[in-house]
């Protein structure tokens, strides 16, 4: 089984979690995967069509079954793919939908939003063919699976992106990018009725390109924006996490730039028990290939509160997050090695302070006990140095991208550790420390 990537992950009922994403397997394939309370897969299922397809959002359903809208078809005529799911991942019904002769392009893990449970709200861009300029568009389709809405919004003679569509009330409300000029984006906001009929609209220009990537409605019946603003204050000029923060009806209460570094783009954001929110991300670490992970969390006014960096020398991206009952977050994304054209699925599971302790993450890059690998990437032979683990019983177990472990060990050495898993086939494992009730996990790749 290879693997894209993953770009939405939920809660379950039962306390688990379930992702969907891309299976690289015969051009691309959608792929969605139930996990169990610690990471541990209960099944994997994938459903195939006539091109490039993979999965953008999914969301559990009162009745314990899954909806879950995708990418069909990639190419010149792409479309939404909208699957119905039991508990068990098996397909109730599949639809395919369109917004016209031409490209319907699905992004992100933010393309679906259930309202009431009786209309499932799709969205992303549509060029038409021949191909034009980009325009948002609004799919509404019946928990039945039956067509009520379809619509292109024509806000600009450039192109219009919504990359986010969330509930609101009793319709919905849609986030993107749209272009000014031929080198300039503003942030957009459409609120429609449940049908697609336009409510209101606003824009918000900070900079000379600014683009949402995420929104959600907040418990004061305002709205929320995530994405990015390209900071021109500072050399070298780079992108910045942007939040907006609206009134029921779009006027901006406050706007907050978080300035960093290293250039940062959110591309999921929720409002938490406290009303803060917590967003994630990529943060680039001095080159485009070389990413994080990025989580932060807010107060109510946007402050931060902490970050977390989550990955190693590979690109490494979050697309999507969620606070889980017991205060804590599910991170998913994307862990990519351009040396080895293999991109694997990345799940993190955190503490409410972003932490990782026992779980399927990888370790917070400034956790005290740590360890570190080498060579990485490696033939199969590594070498395991450790700092600050307790000298007491501490196992050393690796797992594959199915999460089967492949190698169990008993330390021998506190201070260093040589592993031989040259048998084992190229791609991307997780080693996992334990020690009592801590866990460490690190990245491993293995080359031949």
């Amino acid at each position: 089984l290879g693997c894209y990537g993953v770009l939405c992950i939920q809660e379950t009922f039962d306390n688990g979690y379930v992702f969907t994403g891309t299976n690289s397997i015969n051009g691309g394939e959608v792929l969605v995967t139930k996990l169990d309370s610690i990471g541990t897969i209960e099944w994997v299922k994938t459903f195939d069509g006539p091109g490039a397809e993979g999965g953008t959002y999914i969301e559990q359903l009162p009745d314990s079954g899954y909806i879950v809208n995708a990418l069909y078809d990639g190419g010149l005529y792409s479309k939404s793919w909208l699957l119905r799911l039991d508990v068990n991942g098996d397909s109730l019904w599949a639809k395919v939908f369109s917004a016209g002769i031409g490209a319907t392009n699905v992004y992100f893990g933010n393309s679906l939003a259930v309202l009431n449970n009786s209309i499932y709200g799709l969205t992303g861009s549509f060029r038409p063919f021949p191909l034009t300029t980009l325009s948002p568009y609004f799919i509404g389709v019946l928990s039945n699976s039956i067509l009520v809405a379809n619509k292109v919004y024509n806000y600009s003679v450039y192109n219009s992106e919504p990359r986010a569509i969330n509930k609101a009330n009793n319709g919905f409300i849609m986030a993107g990018g749209m272009q000014t000029s031929s080198s300039t984006y503003d942030v957009y906001l459409i609120r429609i009725n449940a049908y697609g009929d336009t409510l209101w609209t606003r824009t918000y220009d900070k900079s000379t390109t600014d683009a949402a990537f995420a929104v959600q409605q907040t418990e004061d019946s305002g709205f929320i924006i995530a994405g990015v603003t390209y900071d021109t204050t500072l050399l070298p000029f780079k992108y910045n996490t942007y939040l907006i923060k609206t009134d029921s009806i779009g006027d901006t209460l406050w706007t907050k730039q978080h300035y960093s570094l290293e250039p940062t783009e959110t591309y999921s954001i929720q409002q938490t028990t406290d009303n803060g929110f917590v967003g994630t991300g990529r943060i680039v670490n001095g080159n485009p290939l070389n990413s994080d992970v990025h989580l932060f969390k807010t107060d109510s006014l946007g402050d931060i509160e902490w970050t977390r960096q989550f990955g190693d020398s590979s690109a490494d991206d979050g697309y999507f997050v969620r606070q889980t009952k017991d205060g804590g977050y599910i991170i998913c994304g994307t862990a990519n090695i351009p040396s080895t054209l293999q991109v694997g699925a990345y799940i993190i599971k955190t503490d409410s302070l972003g932490m990782v302790g026992n779980g399927t993450g990888i370790a917070e890059v400034n956790n005290p006990f740590d360890f570190s690998v080498y060579p990485n990437p490696s033939y199969g032979n590594f070498t395991f140095q450790f700092k600050g683990i307790p000298k007491k019983d501490a196992e050393l177990k690796i797992y594959n991208i199915m999460n089967q472990c492949v190698y169990t060990g008993r330390l021998s050495s506190y201070k260093k550790e040589s592993v031989d898993l040259h048998h084992l086939p190229n791609g991307i494992y997780i080693a996992t420390l334990n020690y009592g009730a801590e866990a460490i996990l690190k990245k491993l790749i293995i080359q031949q």
